[in-house]
């Protein structure tokens, strides 16, 4: 069995430094621009390239996370970004944006992209459609169980899998909480953990209902291996460099001897920083059949016991060497050779000295392999030292020295080299054109409660009414009379996330929408395109896929989206600004309440009885000012443990239906209503 990579966070040179000499694999950091942990310290330029650098002097690999949703007019500098870190020695890109994404494999294609967990990849479909995108690696969403992980990974697909540290309450990149509520938004690397704040949660006990406490995989080592994932990822970006070196200096050992984590360890790993503990029951499905002690705050005593911990340890780390080879040639009457070589790469210095015949006690190969075993304050460390001599060579200590540092210079220079990459000529965007002006947007009605389907003929224009996919396993026909009356075609909405073992399910579900007059899906995770294209729906791209430049709108069109909806964080300047080849239709949400939040884990559930009142609402989740927002369930399809997930809803109802103007300046084809 192949041994995955260990992944540590950087967010700082300090915490770089620490994750090196714990004996990392791979680093992950970010620049000041353009990543999803603005909170960091991060890297500007220079200590970028340093830190580049340090890297690839240590032989560990650089994961530069740009992976924030940007807008059009962001969109050259992050392109910029990364041919900069390409110059400097970048290994590979995590990127959220497929806008972005696309640009960078059609200017640079050889550049190794990784999809951000903020892809929201959740299937073998998902993974498949973001290999098929350009990206070498994907990384897992953290709510996928061992038996899913391994399903993908199984199918040849690259993958990496969060072990340890903080869990968002919320599916990655489906959160519009923070955005919402705080003017932080989580796609754009501001996100305020409003999932940390107390809330009340109709008849719940617990305070903190959306708190879940970190992840830790430390007791399932021997999952965690055969899962095969390629790269294991430790989060915490935020945290500080003694934490960064604690946890993954542990997390070696675990790797390396094949364990689980001691109680010691386990221990430690909570004093270094924890919610009341850690869980796990994402990984093992535990949380199918209980789930309520996966959550967790920061409490008094946790803070206490980092705190005695971190006082009590050391604070500078052990350095970590690269291990080289050597090679020695000293002969007489020739010049004095020495060849240092890591990895692929070799250098060769010969130096000025001639080596003169000995009249008496001549140089010995293990007196000059001691020599060159002394690397001192270089980052290199003698792995193999080989010496060429005939036995009678006269070489005085000061030209081995000299010779010595010289190759060992010579290896730091071509280790950290700058690469030599072709300024790109095409700048990714030149197949976008402006839109025309839209003079009557159509409407589109998306349900959430079917008791209000009599709300349709409040609306002119109505093209477009969507239904969630649970209505079609037993559809009321009167409800789709309705639509039909109304001139309008009916659609299904889909599940944001729909695990491999819900595929089957979906599908019987759609085929049936299909015979009953469905049209299009409302599809807000490409990895559900192929689903609804199987059964002859066109696709109506969802709130959901985070649409923020016109780039990703093309991607979208490539994949055959007939209709996108744009996300509801773009200001109506940055819809403008998105443009099009005049054939994909552009929606925009203009009424109700945003849905922010899709929850794996039931919180009514966990803190109470579920009476699955899916189409009607399942609670209110009250935060601190009194604001109300209603909880919803979603139907899993799977048929096992809890039937359903949870769906967050706004508080307060957006409305932009009676605001001309405003209208006007989004300009989009489309208008959607959620009721």
């Amino acid at each position: 069995m192949k041994k995955p990579l260990l992944l540590a966070p950087c967010g700082s040179f300090e915490a770089l430094n620490a994750a090196i000499s714990a004996g990392a694999d791979e680093v992950y950091f970010g620049s000041h621009s353009f990543n999803a942990r603005y909170g960091a310290k991060n890297f500007d330029n220079d200590e970028m390239r340093s830190a580049l650098d340090l890297c690839r002097i240590h032989g560990v690999k650089s994961n530069i996370t740009v992976n924030t949703c940007l807008t059009d007019r962001e969109l050259k500098d992050a392109l910029n970004l990364v041919y900069n870190a390409l110059c400097m020695g970048a290994d590979c890109f995590i990127v959220q944006d497929l806008g972005l994404a696309s640009a960078i494999k059609r200017t640079m294609p050889e550049t190794v992209l990784h999809a951000s967990t903020q892809c929201a990849c959740h299937s073998l479909e998902g993974a498949k459609k973001l290999r098929e995108l350009g990206f070498d690696r994907v990384v897992l969403a953290r709510e996928m169980s061992f038996e899913d992980i391994k399903s993908i990974s199984d199918a040849g697909i690259e993958t990496e899998i969060f072990v340890h540290g903080a869990l968002c309450v919320c599916h990655s990149g489906m959160c519009l909480m923070s955005s919402v509520i705080g003017k932080r938004s989580g796609n754009r690397g501001m996100c305020a953990q409003p999932c940390r704040l107390p809330y009340t949660l109709s008849g719940a006990k617990n305070a903190y209902p959306l708190s879940l406490k970190d992840m830790s995989l430390s007791k399932d080592i021997d999952k965690v291996l055969s899962s095969g994932a390629a790269s294991l990822k430790i989060e915490g970006r935020r945290k500080s460099p003694e934490y960064v070196y604690g946890v993954t200096s542990i997390w070696r050992k675990l790797i390396d001897e094949g364990k689980n984590a001691s109680e010691k360890e386990y221990e430690r790993l909570c004093g270094l920083f924890s919610r009341g503990g850690f869980t796990d029951s994402y990984f093992t499905s535990h949380y199918l059949s209980d789930n309520r002690n996966m959550y967790g705050v920061r409490s008094e005593d946790d803070k206490q016991s980092t705190s005695r911990l971190l006082n009590g340890s050391d604070k500078a780390f052990p350095e970590r060497k690269r291990e080289i080879s050597l090679e020695c040639t000293a002969k007489p009457d020739e010049p004095l050779k020495v060849c240092a070589s890591c990895g692929n790469v070799s250098v060769n210095h010969v130096s000025d000295f001639i080596c003169g015949r000995a009249k008496s006690a001549p140089v010995t190969k293990d007196e000059i392999a001691l020599n060159l075993s002394k690397l001192g304050s270089t980052p290199f460390s003698a792995h193999e030292i080989r010496v060429n001599t005939n036995g009678d060579v006269f070489l005085p200590k000061s030209a081995l020295n000299a010779a010595r540092r010289s190759a060992a210079d010579a290896l730091y220079a071509a280790l950290t080299e700058p690469k030599h990459i072709s300024t790109p000529e095409d700048d990714g965007f030149s197949d976008c054109i402006a839109r025309k002006k839209v003079s009557q947007p159509e409407i589109h009605i998306s349900f959430v409660n079917l008791s209000d389907i009599s709300e349709i003929s409040a609306y002119k224009n109505v093209k477009y009414v969507s239904l969630p996919l649970e209505f079609f396993e037993d559809p009321d026909v009167g409800v789709l009379e309705k639509i039909k009356s109304c001139g309008a075609i009916t659609g299904v909405r889909l599940p944001r996330v729909i695990f491999n073992t819900e595929y089957d399910g979906c599908l019987r579900a759609l085929e049936k929408a299909a015979g009953l007059g469905a049209k299009y899906a409302l599809v807000s995770n490409i990895g559900h395109a192929d689903m609804a294209k199987k059964v002859g729906l066109s696709l109506f791209g969802g709130i959901g896929l985070n649409v923020f430049n016109s780039r990703n709108v093309s991607v979208l069109e490539s994949l055959g989206f007939d209709t996108v909806t744009l996300s509801p964080e773009l200001n109506s300047a940055q819809m403008r600004d998105i443009k099009t080849n005049g054939k994909i239709k552009l929606c925009a949400f203009a009424k109700g309440r945003l849905p922010l939040m899709t929850l794996e884990s039931c919180i009514v559930r966990a803190n109470g009885k579920c009476e699955h009142k899916n189409s009607t609402g399942c609670a209110l989740l009250t935060d601190r000012k009194g604001y109300k927002f209603p909880v919803y369930g979603e139907k899993r399809f799977c048929g096992s443990g809890y039937p359903c997930r949870n769906i967050i809803y706004n508080s307060v109802s957006a409305d932009i239906l009676s605001k001309k103007d405003e209208i006007s300046k989004i300009n989009a084809d489309i208008l959607t209503v959620i009721i």
